[in-house]
């Protein structure tokens, strides 16, 4: 028994144990490729078919028809995945797609057209940008801009791009209408001079067309506090990627970007005498101090002499008291000296133990003895190096000693400084 779907208000897929109705028709994508084999992959011949005709094809699991020679998938609505990857599909029309799952276009016309349109929707945006001056070096740039303009000098320096000359599009503009202007002469590629004059133009247009200025910049977006720019440029958007910044962007970004690499590697991964650098002292010896004390308390006769050992001060002043007297025994009778030295050897067989001091200064040579190498101490007892490591101190750190390339530019390696305005602005490939 099949099972009919109800299309709800809001596109919800209702399905009920009942024969398929007139409409809908419900199979799973492998099925419905078996069909488009049927029809030599023709899928708006598939609604031929009796079961099909004049009916939707609702698909209910992921249909794979990638690498196939397939032009078109007809009336159809997916309600899971689509992979059309590497077939010649170059439109959808006809196709309802009701999930928010994947779909994969890699290697067909559909991309192709796609992207072209994406690409011809950026030069407009930007050919806007340059009617209106908006990037004009002499113009009032917001930060967009200045990273905009301090890039194509960079590019313009540095890289195989070269800048238009004033009066370039001027000259595309009469070159243009020049070879519109011959092509509309009747029998014109049957006059030599004629024929040359355009090869010669169109020579002549292709060379200004590889110039550029700051309006073939397209604006990417943001890359954590930096700006990213592509290149429109001979009819595409470039794969490259740069970024762009001022000095506190900068830094923020190369700090940030350390902080997750630390993050993701942690810190009982990186260099020994790197850490070392980071961990703070005071937080160490703090953390481990009750534990060193409670030890040193428990185990004294460990820890010292005999000759550290002392009676408590009330102990020690009342023994030099009685002792004080019985020197001066002249003065006692027999019974206080007797009573006198009965209490002195009590006295002196009470327990000793260290003074305070003492002790404070052996668990200060402890904590001392664990300091001079706190990163093996550490993985010794098997402590979190978090507790004790500023992440974002340690970041900066690796910022300042290995730049801001080595943390940002993921192509190269490299940072570029350019003046502009005043200012001095990064730049970064990164791809």
């Amino acid at each position: 028994m099949n099972k009919t779907i109800i299309i709800t208000k809001n596109q919800s897929l209702i399905l009920l144990n009942e024969e398929d109705n007139d409409e809908y028709v419900e199979i799973t994508g492998d099925e419905y490729l078996n069909y488009l084999r049927m029809v030599t992959y023709h899928g708006n011949m598939v609604h031929r078919i009796p079961r099909f005709k004049n009916k939707k094809i609702i698909i209910t699991t992921d249909l794979d028809v990638s690498g196939l020679p397939v032009k078109t998938l007809g009336n159809i609505i997916i309600t899971k995945g689509l992979d059309i990857s590497g077939s010649q599909i170059s439109t959808l029309d006809g196709v309802e797609i009701r999930s928010n799952r994947w779909i994969n276009d890699y290697d067909t016309p559909l991309r192709k057209i796609r992207e072209r349109k994406e690409f011809l929707a950026k030069v407009a945006e930007q050919q806007s940008k340059r009617e209106d001056g908006e990037w004009d070096e002499n113009s009032e740039l917001d930060v967009i801009g200045l990273c905009a303009n301090a890039l194509f000098v960079h590019l313009t320096n540095h890289d195989d791009y070269v800048a238009k000359e004033t009066g370039d599009d001027e000259k595309l503009e009469q070159y243009r209408n020049r070879i519109e202007e011959i092509e509309s002469i009747e029998g014109y590629n049957e006059n030599d001079e004629l024929v040359s004059e355009v090869e010669n133009l169109t020579e002549e247009i292709e060379e200004i067309e590889k110039k550029i200025d700051v309006y073939n910049l397209n604006y990417v977006g943001t890359y954590y506090r930096l700006h990213q720019f592509s290149i429109l440029y001979d009819g595409a958007e470039s794969s490259e990627r740069y970024v762009v910044g001022d000095y506190d962007d900068t830094n923020n970004t190369a700090v940030q970007m350390a902080e997750q690499y630390i993050d993701d590697v942690g810190i009982d991964e990186m260099n020994e005498h790197f850490i070392e650098n980071y961990i703070d002292e005071e937080e160490f010896k703090d953390y481990f101090r009750y534990s060193d004390e409670e030890y040193v308390r428990e185990s004294l006769e460990s820890f010292f002499d005999e000759d550290d050992f002392e009676y408590s001060k009330e102990v020690q002043e009342r023994i030099d008291e009685i002792e004080a007297r019985l020197e001066d025994s002249e003065n006692l009778t027999e019974e206080e000296y007797d009573e006198l030295n009965e209490e002195l050897d009590e006295l002196k067989d009470s327990e000793k133990t260290v003074s305070e001091d003492l002790i404070d200064d052996k668990v200060e040579e402890l904590l001392d003895d664990k300091a001079r190498d706190m990163v093996g101490y550490l993985r010794e007892v098997g402590e979190n190096f978090n507790r004790f490591v500023d992440t974002r101190q340690m970041a900066q750190g690796m910022v300042d000693d290995d730049g801001f390339g080595h943390t940002i530019s993921s192509y190269d390696g490299n940072e570029y400084e350019v003046e502009f305005q005043g200012e001095t602005y990064y730049i970064f490939r990164t791809d």
